[in-house]
């Protein structure tokens, strides 16, 4: 009992914590067990839609330091937990498996930044559009290699006679140069 009593005092406060590394973190204590020894913090974070928070779960052996800024309790900085619909449960993983996937599919941390840029515009305006390595393959018809200029561009299959094909080249050509003259502009301050 004695436990419970001490780890409702802990929750809701302010603290910070260095890790091992020498990084802070300051947030409010969302959880706090004994075992297996586990520290979860809420930090607060801005995002679109205003303030929301993420949370920083610490082993208590990976904690150098631990401070308290504040040994007051605002309750309305404690999240509440809501009650999770169990109907509702599979469609709610199926849409973050899905909005992963898509993450997944759709960033290439082996690129630049200009490259990624060009790859979201692309894929923005056009169906189908994927990594192949560190090229851009878009409807299967047209693949854009490093440095991803305009006469990087190139039709996947040259001996075909298909419109489409020129039609979606030259679109894609129109895009990238749309790209670089904007990346242009914004080194330049304009």
């Amino acid at each position: 009992m004695d436990a419970l009593k001490n780890v409702k005092i802990l929750v809701g406060i302010t603290v910070k914590v260095t890790n091992p590394l020498g990084e802070d973190f300051i947030g409010t204590v969302y959880s706090y067990t004994t075992q297996p020894g586990v520290l979860v913090l809420q930090v607060p974070t801005l995002s679109i839609s205003g303030n929301s928070y993420n949370y920083r779960v610490f082993r208590t052996n990976q904690i150098k330091e631990l401070t308290v800024l504040s040994r007051t309790v605002d309750e309305s900085s404690v999240a509440q937990i809501h009650p999770v619909d169990p109907n509702k449960l599979a469609k709610i993983v199926q849409r973050n498996h899905d909005s992963y996937n898509l993450i997944k599919k759709t960033q290439n941390s082996e690129v630049s930044k200009e490259a990624q840029t060009i790859f979201n515009a692309v894929y923005k305006t056009m169906p189908n559009v994927r990594w192949e390595g560190n090229s851009i393959v878009i409807l299967d018809e047209v693949k854009v290699d490093p440095p991803y200029l305009v006469a990087n561009v190139k039709r996947i299959h040259e001996s075909s006679d298909n419109d489409d094909d020129e039609g979606a080249a030259s679109l894609v050509k129109k895009i990238i140069d749309g790209v670089w003259l904007k990346l242009e502009g914004e080194r330049k301050g304009g």
